[in-house]
């Protein structure tokens, strides 16, 4: 969003980047897909792309793991928290839920614009991302800053539940909940529901970075340079110098400009600038929006859900104010069927023995998914250092024990219990799952932008008083994570400094 911006203003942009992508093996096998129906598709080859599913932190790409780098080979040592970062051209966006929501204007209290500012960059990346919705109550909460494109279908426990919550609205409301429906990165039209969405679609029907790099690639005055790490970013007199080596061999790589836009990823971007500025051992503060995992059972079986052929990506949204859990809002996506909860609900069958069958009918078209997320505000934060480490320097992250957080967990969970009759399911809170401290991978306030800036915090446009001429536009600015998806908002922000820098 950031080269959208300058492009437009007619500045010349070189993009420096990792550019892993998947390996040529699978994206044959995806293209072959891609050219037939999901009907036609061979099951041999769909189980190659579906990956294994005992490890959802770490959710494949078409059965790879390229987007991912871990633990020292990502430059963090971690310590109680669990984090990622990606060196693959399209970053996590090769891997996300695609959920997108712009932050509400009661959470930008400790941000130095507003929402009204930010107006139309939310318009721009909207554009850019092509979000599939509808209009409904959700929209006091979240306005559209762009028209919305037609949703996808909802699957058979989605429209079941819907009617429920239509017929409980009243009560619903007069309870502190605002419900809709899911707010899509996706290609909604081309969508053939494949229901792969969380494996990988064969068709791109789920937005992506790497394809809107291949569109900027056509664009005078862009230029694309894959498979390079960069190491520092130092101001100059006249502008800044990038050092980077290649990812094959290491041969060093110098690039000289005006500016500097840092979009690396949260950690990658602190590890880059905390080592360009040689400041190691000093404590920052890692936000992060505190995870979880609550299974939920529907008050009654939907015909027809264990044959459904459908989008397995979030369904509905649901908003919860309820003072005694929060001051802020709490975010709630809830997932119908998909690959992850058949395979679960597989695999807890199997204490039935012969009547496994049976328990997996009887359930089958009940079980949700709702993954929830709190305000950064409601969290500790992880303690974040940088340790000279050879050349490029390491993160160290660590969490210290946070009882109020899972507390507060809970305390959603019991609301929703409160709230069952009207919700239409009622949460299986002895599965409630706490994500640790970066779990989810939304996270980011590390230089939060200020209107009069400390040594380690940034203006309003992204610029570390260390580092002038050098502008940070990813999540690792903004000053506070809103308990909704914030990748429209790190878009949208991103957008602004390069139209203003």
């Amino acid at each position: 969003m950031a080269a959208k911006a300058l492009l437009d203003r007619g500045q010349a942009v070189t993009m420096l980047d990792g550019g892993l992508e998947l390996d040529a093996e699978r994206r044959q096998v995806v293209s072959a897909l891609a050219k037939q129906e999901p009907d036609a598709w061979d099951p041999a080859l769909t189980a190659r792309l579906r990956g294994p599913l005992d490890r959802p932190e770490l959710k494949p790409s078409f059965g790879s793991d390229f987007p991912y780098v871990r633990g020292l080979d990502a430059g963090l040592d971690e310590r109680g928290t669990r984090c990622l970062a990606s060196l693959a051209k399209g970053g996590l966006s090769n891997v996300w839920g695609a959920a997108v929501l712009p932050t509400p204007r009661e959470d930008f209290d400790a941000w130095p614009l507003t929402a009204d500012e930010l107006a139309p960059h939310y318009k721009a990346a909207g554009e850019t991302l092509r979000i599939a919705a509808v209009r409904d109550g959700l929209e006091k909460l979240f306005p559209f800053y762009s028209e919305p494109r037609p949703p996808a279908r909802p699957t058979l426990q989605a429209q079941a539940l819907l009617r429920h919550l239509d017929a409980r609205a009243q009560n619903l409301t007069a309870s502190g909940v605002s419900y809709g429906r899911a707010r899509l990165a996706v290609d909604a039209e081309g969508c053939r529901d494949a229901g792969l969405c969380l494996s990988g679609c064969p068709y791109g029907s789920i937005w992506n970075s790497a394809q809107e790099v291949e569109t900027l690639r056509k664009r005078p005055g862009f230029q694309y340079k894959g498979g390079l790490r960069v190491r520092r970013v130092q101001s100059t007199p006249g502008g800044v110098r990038v050092s980077a080596r290649a990812l094959a061999g290491g041969a060093p790589a110098d690039f000289e400009g005006a500016r500097a836009f840092l979009a690396c990823g949260p950690l990658a971007t602190a590890r880059l600038a905390l080592v360009s500025m040689g400041l190691f051992g000093r404590e920052l503060t890692l936000r992060f929006q505190p995870y979880f995992l609550l299974p939920a059972a529907m008050r009654s079986n939907v015909p027809g859900a264990a044959a459904e052929r459908a989008m397995t990506l979030a369904q509905i949204f649901l908003e919860l104010r309820d003072p005694a859990v929060s001051s802020r809002l709490v975010h709630l996506q809830i997932y119908t069927r998909n690959e992850y909860i058949a395979d679960r609900l597989s695999r807890a069958a199997r204490w039935a023995g012969p009547l496994a069958p049976l328990v997996e009918r009887a359930f089958s078209g009940r079980l949700l998914a709702i993954q929830g997320y709190l305000h950064s505000d409601e969290a500790q934060g992880a303690s974040l250092r940088a340790q000279a480490d050879g050349d490029d320097g390491r993160l160290i992250l660590e969490a210290r024990p946070d009882a109020e957080l899972r507390r507060r967990v809970r305390a959603v969970a019991s609301a929703l219990a409160r709230r069952s009759s009207d919700l239409g399911f009622r949460p299986l809170t002895p599965l409630l799952r706490v994500g640790a401290p970066g779990e989810g991978n939304h996270v980011g306030g590390i230089f939060p932008m200020r209107r009069s800036p400390g040594e380690l915090e940034t203006d309003a446009l992204g610029t570390l008083p260390g580092l002038p001429r050098v502008h940070l536009v990813d999540s690792s600015v903004l000053p506070s994570l809103s308990s909704a998806t914030f990748t429209y908002t790190a878009m949208a922000n991103a957008h602004r400094i390069g139209s203003r820098a």
